[in-house]
């Protein structure tokens, strides 16, 4: 397939996340909260925002597999995704801690492998109605326009996105970024929506430790149409996303753009390292 013929699973993927701020109106700071093996937590709008992607999914593309956070690939009628040509990859509410506690600040993010590699991602942030959207080899795009990752002059501060977990990994790479001049550190609660102010030039770069595929699927389409860089903690590619491995495992990633992914990349490679 060519850029252009991902169009109708663009359009389908845009649709879904955006009819899920639907679901999420008049519920901010309002929802019970459950808490997962993990220790995250999930609510029942989660749920219903996943069932009602999932649903439509099913109905036109029964031959695609599916994995998402709340656990959809464990469907006897989907197809395994390491088997099936197109696997779609959902977060359906990335930042359930800000939503339960009434900040508004989440989004839902949609990505399309094919083959484990990203051909279609969107992430939209529901409170603001910002559209991320991007097809492999067509460009990103945010409400329409077309977006890049911006590096700025030496003399201005770098926004980096921080990870909100305090493992010790992650601590000590932010220590580490505390010695580097020129940056200053920004954490919204949403990874796949971190990764999208780096494509759109918002943020320099951004770095996340605990995160999994379905913080990632969407978001790394969009920084790479948009210019920039996005590896593992080593500085290794990502991709293709091995999609028969626990979909539970933690993928580290760092993104940014090329000057400040370079700068960055040593304190995370020594870091994991150890």
């Amino acid at each position: 397939m060519t850029a252009p013929q991902y169009d109708d699973l663009l359009e389908l993927a845009t649709r879904l996340a955006c009819e899920s701020g639907e679901l999420v109106r008049g519920k901010l700071g309002q929802i019970a909260v459950y808490i997962k093996p993990d220790t995250s937590v999930v609510t029942d709008t989660d749920h219903r925002i996943q069932d009602q992607i999932v649903r439509t999914i099913r109905q036109q593309h029964p031959d695609h597999a599916i994995v998402a956070e709340e656990g959809a690939e464990g469907d006897a009628a989907l197809p395994h995704p390491a088997r099936a040509e197109f696997c779609w990859v959902i977060d359906p509410l990335d930042g359930t801690r800000n939503f339960t506690a009434g900040l508004p600040c989440f989004c839902t993010s949609i990505g399309i492998l094919r083959q484990g590699l990203p051909v279609v991602g969107v992430v939209v942030e529901h409170n603001l109605g910002i559209v991320y959207r991007a097809a492999v080899g067509a460009g990103a795009m945010c409400n329409g326009r077309a977006i890049a990752v911006r590096e700025l002059p030496p003399e201005l501060d770098r926004l980096v996105g921080i990870p909100s977990g305090k493992d010790w990994v992650s601590l000590r790479v932010i220590q580490a970024w505390c010695g580097i001049e020129n940056l200053a550190f920004r954490n919204l609660g949403s990874t796949a929506w971190h990764l999208a102010l780096v494509a759109s030039g918002a943020l320099q770069a951004t770095f996340m430790q605990r995160c999994k595929i379905w913080d990632l699927a969407a978001g790394v389409l969009l920084v790479q149409e948009a210019g920039g860089v996005v590896s593992d903690a080593r500085g290794a590619t990502l991709l293709p996303f091995d999609l028969a491995r626990d979909m539970q495992d933690d993928l580290p990633c760092l993104a940014g753009t090329p000057p400040t992914h370079a700068a960055l990349l040593p304190t995370v490679r020594r870091t994991c390292g150890d």
